[in-house]
This record gives structure tokens, C-alpha cells and sequence, in this order.
């Protein structure tokens, strides 16, 4: 099997494993009741207690987390108590297998998500992933930087109206929006146009959060992509490389370990900003 089909099975894989888990997650929502924000609470807090509201893809809902409770979500709350000894409510809007279009349509019509986002101290949100898979789904085996460079900009122009749905159910609390990740490149890392993919994505991405007020953007390629080992595979024996950060049942989302990693650059960003959302 060539390296070229290999990557065609895998991502043809990932998108049908992302498609099959999204209606699971729909069907179980319309079946389940909503979700309770989840409070945490240490010995030594304050009287306010902060609210993060999450939106956004599977990164957000935590596919990959084996202990369920939503990925990076429930670790950035506890990162805020433990450091700031405030309490945390969170409430959860990830929806598996959304693009940027889909979470727009949630941001104006779900009203549970519309009236958490009015409560919400701070906005974290994933987007994009699904967007630039869609891309090279259609481009796998030849990646035209023209057909990368249409979707780069037709996410921007996504982005911008996300962003502007999300001012005008809270203006003030701070945003932190996610960048993408590589999930194949320990695996094919001689596929140099994926990544340089993902990097130019994300390039334009930074740029224009950059020119938004209140709004921070969070690497995350430069953690989850080469993973811990910071090893690769050759053209020859990428079924030996492992990625220590993606989980192993799909190769494509973060493990424990990789939300763990994500919430870390998170924080950072958070930290730096502190000023937006401790009062």
C-alpha cells in the first residue's frame, strides 16, 4: 500500500468516524435532558463565581477524553480555582463533526447556549478543524495551495460573523479561540503541503483575532501536532509512529495527555490576559 492511500484511508476514516459519532452526540442531546454547568469548588474562594462558557467542535465536547467529562473544559476550571481560589461554573456547547457554519447556526438559534453565553465571564471556543478537513477531503492526494487558500479565506470571513454572533449576546468577556492542530504528521510527516497547511491557516487565523478587541488566540499546533516524542515517521514505517498526544482510537483527536497539553497553553494565554476576566 502506498503512503498516498494510506493517508487516504486514514483521513477517509477520520471524517466517517467524526460523521458517525456527530449524529450519536445528536441524538443522544435531543434525548437527553440539557447538561448543568459544572461547579467547582475548593476551600479558599471568593464571593463571585466565575462563569466559562465553551462552544465550538469535538475539542471542546472532548472526544478522546476516556474520562468523559469533556476535555479541556473541567482542567481549565480547575486550573482557575486552583490558582485564583474562584469558584467555576461551566457549561459545555462542543458538538462533534461542526464546522464554523454549523456553530454559527447553534450561536442564533439554541437558546440554552444564547442565554449561557449572556452569563458567561469568559468564552473559550474550537473552530476550524472540521473546516480545513473538508478542504482536503476533496484535494487528499494532490493539496492545490489555491483550493487551501480559498478555504483560509472563506473561514475568515466565518470567523469574523462567529465572533460578531458571540458580541452580540456579550461584548465584554474575553474570547479565546483555539488554532488547529496536525493530527497525522507523526504519522506522515514527508507530507510537507498538510502541514504547511495547517501552518498557513492558522497564521491568518492569529491575524485576524489579532484585530478583534477582547479576543486571544491559542496555539495549539506547536503541542499536539509532533506530540511528546517529538519523533516521526519515515515514508516507510508510519505504522510504528505513535503520537503520545492523539488519542489511539481515531488518530485524529486529543488523548487525557493531549487535553491536558492543551489546556496548559490555554491557561497561558489566560494568564496573560487576567486583567479581562478576574475582578
Amino acid at each position: 500500500m502506498t503512503v498516498n492511500a494510506k493517508i487516504k484511508g486514514l483521513i477517509t476514516g477520520v471524517v466517517g468516524l467524526v460523521v458517525t459519532v456527530g449524529v450519536g452526540v445528536l441524538l443522544a442531546s435531543k434525548m437527553l435532558p440539557k447538561a448543568t454547568p459544572l461547579d467547582t469548588s475548593g476551600t479558599h474562594v471568593r464571593d463571585h463565581k466565575l462563569v466559562l462558557t465553551a462552544v465550538g467542535d469535538s475539542l471542546t465536547h472532548g472526544v478522546g477524553d476516556t474520562t468523559s467529562q469533556g476535555g479541556y473544559v473541567p482542567l481549565i476550571a480547575q486550573d482557575i480555582q486552583v490558582e485564583t481560589g474562584m469558584k467555576v461554573a461551566t457549561t459545555n456547547f462542543g458538538v462533534t463533526g461542526d464546522t464554523s457554519t454549523q456553530i454559527k447556526k447553534r450561536l442564533v438559534k439554541d437558546k440554552q447556549l444564547i442565554k449561557q453565553l449572556k452569563r458567561a465571564d469568559v468564552i473559550t471556543m474550537t473552530v476550524g478543524g472540521n473546516d480545513l478537513m473538508h478542504v482536503l477531503q476533496s484535494n487528499l492526494l494532490d493539496i492545490k495551495t489555491a483550493d487551501v487558500t480559498t478555504g483560509i479565506n472563506k473561514f475568515q470571513k466565518h470567523l469574523k460573523s462567529l465572533v460578531k454572533a458571540i458580541r452580540q449576546d456579550n461584548p465584554d468577556a474575553p474570547l479565546y479561540i483555539f488554532g488547529i492542530y496536525n493530527p497525522f504528521y507523526v504519522y506522515f510527516p514527508n507530507v510537507t503541503k498538510m502541514q504547511t497547511s495547517v501552518h498557513r491557516w492558522n497564521n491568518q487565523t492569529q491575524k485576524t483575532i489579532g484585530k478583534m478587541d477582547n479576543t486571544y488566540y491559542v496555539d495549539i499546533d506547536s503541542v499536539l501536532t509532533k506530540g511528546d516524542s517529538g519523533s516521526s515517521a519515515s515514508a516507510t514505517d508510519a505504522a510504528k509512529a505513535v503520537n503520545r498526544l492523539i488519542y489511539g482510537k481515531d488518530h485524529f483527536h486529543p488523548n487525557n495527555a493531549g487535553y491536558v497539553r492543551m489546556t496548559a497553553q490555554l491557561w497561558d494565554v489566560m494568564k496573560q490576559s487576567e486583567d479581562d476576566w478576574e475582578e
